[in-house]
């Protein structure tokens, strides 16, 4: 089994300071607030986020700031904190603990901008800063992320066009 490591602590302004920071965008076929339940679905992760086998909420609902999970993916588990949660419009979390040995912090965002009553704008920000050796390796980490990033946005665009009336209220 990997070593579990600690990560600094970091909340929603690492996502402007940290030495690797980008971020990605796509209109996805649905409202704000359904987007928003797929994102609450741990179930959905790993059908559209490519390195996610599987989400394990570990608070209960309803979640909030302080909700808490694990994310399971590539045979690592990382342990993540929720700083930021405003249901349907955004959620954002850092990881607190992984079994990935390169990352010394890392954050997420994930902003819903309603476009309509079927379409909603998803932003997802992320920061991160390796640690050691893998400092060097930022530049190369940060493009691969990237492009999962974008690729897993297309996929979330189809899984929605496909779920979303699992979503609707």
């Amino acid at each position: 089994m990997a070593k579990t490591r600690s990560l600094r602590f970091v909340d929603a302004s690492f996502l402007a300071d940290a030495p690797v920071t980008a971020s990605a965008r796509q209109i996805l076929p649905a409202s704000a607030a359904e987007a928003f339940r797929a994102l609450e679905d741990g179930d959905a992760w790993p059908v559209w986020l490519v390195p996610v086998d599987k989400i394990d909420w570990t608070s209960p609902q309803p979640f909030g700031v302080g909700t808490t999970r694990n994310i399971t993916g590539k045979g690592a588990v990382t342990s993540e904190y929720f700083f930021a949660w405003e249901d349907g419009h955004r959620m954002a979390f850092n990881f607190t603990e992984s079994q990935l040995p390169f990352f010394a912090a890392f954050a997420e965002d994930y902003e819903l901008i309603d476009e309509g009553a079927d379409q909603c704008t998803l932003v997802w920000s992320w920061g991160f800063e390796c640690r050691g050796p893998f400092k060097y390796a930022q530049p190369i980490v940060g493009l691969g992320f990237k492009k999962t990033a974008q690729k897993s946005l297309k996929n979330l665009a189809t899984y929605m066009a496909e779920n979303r009336t699992k979503y609707v209220e």
